[in-house]
């Protein structure tokens, strides 16, 4: 084998890796949970790169000479802006530690659910689609627009951040405070957080949602969000005009609730409503996303 790359997701809860060949066929791989502080969760990182590079190298013969980095946030030279999950991640200098790590492998980082969306139009629900749109619903709120094969970084790379869109005219706090309100509203941390809160139910976002069917007073306590998510989506949906919206993310798994709900307001408001379907990486988007990263960057 004579080309291959590495792909490296950072994650809230896990950090996933693994090296591929010039299509994109996983060759080997690790998974290992990501430690509470950002600058442990580097290094384990960095030992379990250069252990999945070594075991590359003695079963196919290829050292990858590619590194495609999917991360939280927006990653800048000396910080990383809206990464609010993992303590200490905003002060990393992600891309020095991971170029003298990893060295001379070219490195490539990007924002995870920008890389999810790369994957998607790469080899999955996006491919030939244009303009195409990937939303992220999970413990993060994001989108990602791919326009012309391309995903649409913005002039600061923040394009899609919605997790901070306003949940009505009258809000006050948002980024400068460092408030999402969006993601405070409809992301799956948040919403087993306040399910605790406010009503002593120990159950997480995708708990919540199983019950929808058969439990009045969850169904009565979630619609309100589930109305707040869709009145966004629609917003964006009808600002973009997209062939296909493709969701991805921990909540896409009860897509049963969520998608009937999105559909009907689809139906109601967007002159012309595209088809909402579920990504195709549901497991390995950001990972997939990485390596597609590190491909592109040949």
């Amino acid at each position: 084998m004579t080309d291959c790359v590495l792909g490296i997701d950072f994650g809230g809860t896990k950090i996933a890796l693994a090296t591929a060949d010039a299509q994109g066929k996983i060759l080997v791989r690790d998974n290992l949970p990501t430690p509470h502080h950002a600058d442990e969760a580097v290094k384990v990182a960095l030992h379990a790169a250069r252990e999945i590079i070594r075991r590359t190298e003695d079963e196919t013969g290829c050292t990858p000479s590619r590194i495609g980095v999917a991360t939280m946030g927006i990653t800048r030279e000396d910080r990383v802006d809206l990464a609010p999950n993992v303590p200490g991640w905003e002060t990393l200098r992600l891309p020095d530690r991971l170029r003298q790590a990893l060295a001379p492998a070219k490195v490539a980082i990007a924002n995870d659910v920008k890389c999810a969306a790369l994957a998607e139009v790469t080899w999955g629900a996006l491919c030939g689609l244009d303009p195409g749109l990937f939303i992220n619903l999970g413990t993060g709120i994001a989108a990602a627009l791919v326009v012309g094969g391309r995903v649409v970084t913005g002039a600061h790379q923040a394009s899609g951040e919605i997790a901070y869109n306003p949940l009505t005219p009258d809000d006050i706090q948002g980024v400068r405070d460092h408030v999402a309100p969006l993601e405070l509203r409809v992301g799956g941390g948040p919403l087993k957080h306040r399910a605790e809160q406010e009503l002593g139910w120990q159950l997480s976002a995708g708990d919540l949602f199983r019950r929808w069917h058969t439990d009045p007073e969850i169904r009565r306590w979630l619609e309100p969000d589930l109305k707040q998510l869709a009145y966004q989506l629609t917003h964006l949906v009808i600002a973009l005009d997209p062939a296909r919206v493709v969701v991805g993310g921990g909540l896409v798994a009860v897509r049963d609730v969520i998608f009937p709900y999105l559909n009907r307001y689809f139906e109601r408001f967007v002159p012309y409503p595209p088809e909402l379907v579920p990504a195709f990486y549901e497991r390995d988007a950001g990972l997939m996303g990485a390596i597609a990263l590190a491909l592109s960057d040949s």
